[in-house]
C-alpha cells in the first residue's frame, strides 16, 4: 500500500495573500474607474479585511476539528492582517509613486498662474495620499483585522462553557 502524507498547509500566508490580492485587484479596479482616493473604496477594502480574517479563522477552526484555544485563533487571524497588510501598503506605495504621480501634469492645469500654483498641488496631492496611506492603509486595515480576529476567536472557541458552569453541574 501507498501512504499518502499531507503536508500541513500554514493558514497565514495563504489567506493573507488571498485578502491583499482581492484589495490590490479592487485598487487596479478603482483607479480605472476614477474612483481612487474616494472615501468609500477605503471602505469596501476594510471590509475585505474584516470578511477574510473572519473566513481564516473559521477555516482554521474547522481545520484543527474545532479544538484550539481563543489565543491561537487570535494570533492566526493577527498574523494573517499584518501580512495582508504589509503586501497591500508595499503595493499602494508602489502604485502610487509609478503609476499615479506619473500620470497627473500640474503644469496643464493653469499655464497663467505661474510655478506656485503648481508647487501648491503637488503639496496637496503628496499629504492627502501620505493621509490615506497611513488612515487607511494601515490604521483602517489593521484596526478591521485585530477587530475581526477577536471578534472571531471569541465566537469560534472550543469551549463555550466557564468553568463557573461546569463547577455548578457537578454540584
Amino acid at each position: 500500500m501507498q501512504q499518502s502524507s499531507q503536508v500541513p498547509v500554514k493558514l497565514p500566508p495563504v489567506y493573507g495573500i488571498i485578502i491583499a490580492v482581492i484589495c490590490i485587484t479592487l485598487t487596479v479596479i478603482f483607479y480605472v474607474t476614477n474612483q481612487y482616493g474616494t472615501l468609500w473604496t477605503g471602505f469596501c477594502t476594510s471590509l475585505v479585511f474584516f470578511l477574510g480574517v473572519m473566513f481564516a479563522i473559521v477555516h482554521y477552526n474547522s481545520r484543527h476539528h474545532h479544538h484550539t484555544s481563543m489565543m491561537s485563533s487570535f494570533a492566526m487571524g493577527f498574523r494573517t492582517t499584518l501580512l495582508a497588510t504589509f503586501l497591500v501598503a508595499v503595493f499602494s506605495l508602489v502604485f502610487h509613486f509609478l503609476v499615479v504621480n506619473s500620470g497627473k501634469n500640474y503644469i496643464d492645469q493653469d499655464p497663467f498662474v505661474g510655478d506656485a500654483n503648481v508647487i501648491s498641488n503637488a503639496n496637496t496631492d503628496r499629504q492627502a495620499f501620505w493621509i490615506m496611506f497611513l488612515g487607511n492603509v494601515l490604521f483602517a486595515n489593521i484596526a478591521m483585522g485585530v477587530l475581526a480576529a477577536m471578534l472571531a476567536a471569541l465566537v469560534f472557541k472550543a469551549n463555550q462553557k466557564t468553568t463557573r458552569n461546569q463547577s455548578e453541574e457537578n454540584v
